[in-house]
């Protein structure tokens, strides 16, 4: 499965990763059935019956000892 990096922000008070944006860096796992390979063997039919799975290669910008807005209101 090919991994797409992801910028964002982690939280340590309750183990959230928030996303902030796709850098475009792809790394390529080389498998016939992944459909984000470029060793992918159905690369010229218009509707692959392949799923499409992405994997996040998640890189830390922001670390916060908080925890997440969104966790916080279900704690409360």
């Amino acid at each position: 499965m090919c991994k797409h990096e992801v910028i964002g922000d982690f939280y340590r008070g309750c183990g959230h990763f928030h996303g902030r944006y796709f850098t475009g860096g792809v790394t390529d796992c080389g498998s016939t059935e992944c459909k984000a390979s470029a060793m992918h063997k159905h690369k010229t039919i218009r509707n692959c019956p392949c799923p499409e799975v992405i994997d996040e290669d998640r890189k830390i910008q922001n670390m916060f000892q908080v925890p997440f807005a969104d966790c916080q209101r279900i704690t409360r």
